[in-house]
């Protein structure tokens, strides 16, 4: 035989539980157990269910503007290899896939920049750092990546800049290097 043990909740909590166990066809002892097992389970892998649920929330942004994974080793190695055939065509193809996002996140936001910030976040998830800072009407972007290739740097700073282009900015410095990226975006208004 089980034993139980009596848990309190607010009032407002325990009634939204019981709407989800009637929703699930379920018990309301069941219901109760089953999202505790998950807070322990979350609890063993050393996150919170808020984490969990902030990192799933970012799977889904990534996919709901077009986000795909890969590994990225071979993600770098393939653009190195595309770079070094034909460096021109790639870097005019990142620049216009970089203006295209821009103009998605224009459209769909009233700050497209800082939607674009937070794409550019699930984008570099893990693997870089990326960072946009305003001041005074201009934008200065950095991204750092360890394992970036010489190819993959190049090109992703272009599609950075075609983005800040589509936002109406002009690009006033560029510094990149493998694996660093620097560009500092003014409003051309």
């Amino acid at each position: 035989m089980t034993k139980r043990k009596m848990l309190a909740a607010e009032e407002d909590i325990a009634n939204r539980v019981v709407e989800m166990a009637k929703r699930k066809g379920s018990t309301v002892f069941q219901t109760v157990n089953d999202i505790l097992e998950q807070a322990l389970r979350a609890d063993g892998m050393g996150l919170t269910l808020d984490e969990i649920l902030e990192r799933r929330g970012m799977l889904e942004r990534a996919r709901e503007v077009g986000l795909t994974f890969t590994p990225e080793r071979l993600l770098y190695e393939v653009v190195d290899v595309a770079y070094g055939r034909s460096r021109k065509r790639l870097s005019q193809m990142w620049l216009e896939a970089g203006r295209w996002y821009g103009k998605f996140f224009a459209g769909r936001s009233e700050d497209g920049v800082g939607a674009f910030e937070e794409a550019m976040g699930l984008l570099t998830f893990g693997s870089s750092e990326f960072a946009l800072e305003e001041e005074r009407g201009a934008i200065a972007v950095a991204c750092v990546g360890e394992r970036f290739s010489p190819g993959f740097t190049e090109v992703f700073s272009l599609f950075i800049e075609g983005a800040f282009e589509a936002f109406g900015y002009r690009r006033v410095a560029r510094e990149v290097s493998k694996g660093i990226i620097h560009l500092r975006f003014e409003g051309s208004g």
